[in-house]
């Protein structure tokens, strides 16, 4: 920061510091840029005269030196008192820390109790059934996107849930949010590929060696790393400008820097390693001893208070070898509205040219960053806005003050305070140890030693930490039992107990919302997109084609690229009111039974999905436990058929015997209305003079045309035994 001259301290006392102003804002009101440099150019990494290692080194340096002095300034004293608070410890800056206060220093946890209750709350909300993750086409006609939205959610289902501890870092994302007030994440592909050296050998299983006796032989890949990859990162361990958006801080900065811990030896293999596309080392080769240089001295107070006062800062209790720490910082910088991005050793070593950040992180959109910044509670133009911990933090010490107090007044009771008389001859050391049946020496028990009674305490102490409980918890959604023992009004009924849920539930649903659709939608949005470009696991992509129903319902055979770089929509399946199960299942219930009675919506209804639904509410993973599938199904009713009732069988075989009964009885009716017309036509036959067959032909008939041969053969022996009848009784000769 050479270059700029400030007044005295002392000219004026309410003069803001340079340390107390956001980078870029000088003290005489200048803001030339986003942070203060002595050069103007320094983001100007790509003219040739100012990218090289000076000028990189001089640019990580400016905006490193910056982001520090405001955060040290601004932000650390406060995350110091809440990593306190969320240790059950009490806050540096109080009375209770000091090795002078003699009197009781006990901390009621209530901020502890606050933040468990709140992550219990969003395990109920997001991860009571499996398929949280919903990704939807962004045309729902287009068949291919439809395809490409099931393949796409069942690899990042499957990554998620065996690859990836999800549950964890969403869980850790969310604590950060209640601590610090926000959380950062990085998404990426690892995917490293270790190469090893097979000697070639002959028929007779002996070494080929070259004219120079060297082993010759080929060289074979072994893919050792090819993660998704969501790195969750501590809050003073990333740097953004303060003035930048307060909506979209990671999108909107000028610049960015992430301080990435990275063991001295995992540098020096970065420095092995080879990039594929440019066949240059990924890291710039440095020895070991230039790699520990940079490696200050640094006492951080964030990470010492997330340690805690009883722990020593792991990152500086370490010796200098291979096993060391070290801070490798990722700088990105905006230059003419592109991103640049180089790497360094702290900032002393480049270790990076500065490349297009889209072309490092190619799965990118125009603008977008490799970073998520997520929040639970919404503060306009506020980039560091406070967590329910910070918010919670005056209530708490108050709590702490108030017991504190009374334990002070129930000891005094119990352990009275005495007035010796000066120059007595009394054993202080028995009068002040106070053992039960022990004795005191002193010449004059009645004028040497006089008790001083202190009055016990009320019952308005009590009532006093109740009432701040019941504040604390209104603040932050909580139902406790301190809630429901204070409200004495509204707990002896069960609408009351119920009002008092419904309001906590609803501030608690609030900041589940926030932190969704700040941090875990966006996060999902890029991890999909992660899928989509690097993904090249035959088996997780061979699993995700099965379950996804990739040739039964859409009739293709494999994945291509063009199915899987498709637009979709990313959302997570948690809407408001998910934290309580028995109101989530209400509520379910109630929607599926009046979406059921609206015309065609109950033959269309998913079971199976409404089922998971209701036994992941309750803790279940999903229904698959508790009924078979279609194929299950169809084998139980093969081995099991239904046993039918005796009654109703017995009314079917009745039925049954009847329609045989019935149908009998029509054969019969049709038979002897045929007979009685053969019978007719005979008779007219003789009356003609006229052969039978002649008379069919001449009437247009055909003769037994519905019949089988059997039937029309003992037709033919009733006709012909007829016609000889008539002929007889007629005289016409037999």
């Amino acid at each position: 920061m050479s270059g700029v001259v400030y007044e005295s301290e002392t000219s004026d006392p309410y003069r803001r510091l340079p340390q107390d102003l956001p980078p870029g804002e000088s003290p005489t009101g200048d803001r030339s840029g986003h942070a203060t440099m002595a050069d103007e150019d320094a983001y100007d990494v790509e003219d040739e005269s100012v990218s090289s290692d000076e000028n990189l080194i001089q640019t990580a340096q400016t905006i490193y030196r910056a982001s520090t002095d405001y955060m040290d300034s601004n932000i650390t004293t406060v995350w110091e008192r809440n990593l306190a608070h969320f240790h059950g410890e009490h806050a540096p800056s109080t009375k209770f820390r000091s090795e002078s206060y003699k009197r009781s220093r006990v901390f009621r946890p209530k901020t502890r109790s606050m933040t468990k209750a709140s992550e219990a709350a969003l395990t109920n909300a997001m991860f009571s059934t499996l398929d949280v993750l919903d990704i939807q086409p962004e045309d729902p006609t287009n068949d291919i996107q439809v395809a490409s939205a099931a393949i796409n959610k069942e690899i990042l289902q499957y990554r998620l849930d065996r690859k990836m501890k999800w549950y964890q870092t969403v869980v850790g994302a969310y604590q950060s949010t209640q601590v610090y007030g926000l959380c950062i994440s990085m998404q990426r592909w690892d995917y490293h590929v270790d190469t090893d050296v097979q000697p070639a050998m002959d028929e007779g299983g002996n070494y080929i060696v070259d004219e120079d006796g060297s082993l010759m032989g080929f060289e074979t890949e072994k893919v050792r790393k090819d993660d998704l990859v969501c790195d969750l990162i501590a809050p003073e361990n990333f740097r953004f400008d303060p003035m930048c958006d307060w909506r979209d801080p990671c999108g909107t900065s000028p610049y960015l820097i992430y301080m990435m811990p990275i063991y001295a030896i995992d540098a020096l293999e970065k420095m092995e390693q080879v990039d594929p596309k440019t066949g240059q080392p990924v890291w710039r080769k440095y020895p070991l001893g230039d790699l520990l240089a940079t490696r200050k001295k640094w006492y951080d107070r964030t990470r010492q208070a997330r340690e805690g006062r009883q722990r020593i800062d792991p990152a500086d209790d370490q010796a200098s070898s291979a096993y060391s720490t070290l801070w490798a910082h990722m700088n990105i910088v905006n230059v003419n509205g592109d991103d640049m991005m180089f790497w360094t050793m702290g900032t002393d070593l480049v270790l990076t040219d500065p490349v297009p950040l889209r072309e490092a992180f190619p799965h990118l959109r125009e603008g977008e960053r490799p970073f998520t910044v997520g929040f639970s509670t919404i503060e306009a133009f506020r980039n560091y806005p406070a967590g329910d911990v910070e918010q919670a933090s005056g209530l708490q010490e108050e709590i702490n003050e108030v017991a504190n107090q009374r334990l002070d007044n129930v000891k005094l009771v119990l352990n009275k305070r005495y007035y010796v008389r000066r120059g007595s001859q009394v054993d202080l050391d028995a009068l002040i140890r106070n053992v039960p049946g022990g004795g005191v020496m002193m010449n004059d028990p009645e004028r040497d030693v006089q008790t001083v009674d202190t009055r016990d305490v009320t019952g308005s102490s009590y009532q006093e930490q109740d009432r701040l409980s019941v504040e604390l918890d209104e603040l932050v959604g909580a139902f406790s039992q301190t809630s429901v023992q204070s409200n004495r009004n509204l707990n002896e009924t069960v609408g009351g107990m119920e009002a008092m849920q419904s309001g906590a539930g609803a501030v608690r649903d609030y900041g589940l919302r926030i932190f969704f659709e700040t941090w875990v939608e966006p996060t999902l949005r890029q991890l999909v997109r992660l899928e989509q470009y690097f993904e090249s696991d035959n088996i997780i992509l061979s699993l995700a084609s099965k379950k996804a129903g990739l040739y039964q319902k859409f009739g293709l055979d494999s994945i291509t690229d063009e199915l899987l770089m498709q637009e979709l929509t990313v959302r997570v399946n948690v809407g408001m009111g998910n934290t309580d199960p028995q109101k989530r299942v209400e509520k379910l219930m109630y929607a599926t039974k009046n979406a059921a009675s609206l015309p065609g919506m109950a033959m269309r209804m998913k079971s199976s999905e409404v089922a998971d639904e209701i036994y992941g509410s309750l803790g279940y993973k999903d229904a698959s436990r508790f009924f078979r599938d279609d194929e299950e199904q169809q084998t139980y009713i093969k081995e099991n058929p239904p046993k039918e009732d005796p009654e109703v069988a017995l009314k079917k075989m009745e039925a049954e015997n009847r329609a045989k009964d019935n149908e009998m009885r029509h054969q019969r009716e049709i038979m002897r209305l045929e007979l009685d017309a053969e019978i007719g036509f005979a008779k007219l036959a003789l009356d003609r003079d006229m052969k039978l067959s002649d008379l069919y032909q001449r009437l247009g008939l055909e003769r037994m045309k519905d019949r089988t041969a059997r039937q029309a053969k003992a037709l033919d022996n009733v006709v012909a035994l007829k016609e000889h009848t008539l002929r007889r009784e007629t005289g016409a000769g037999v």
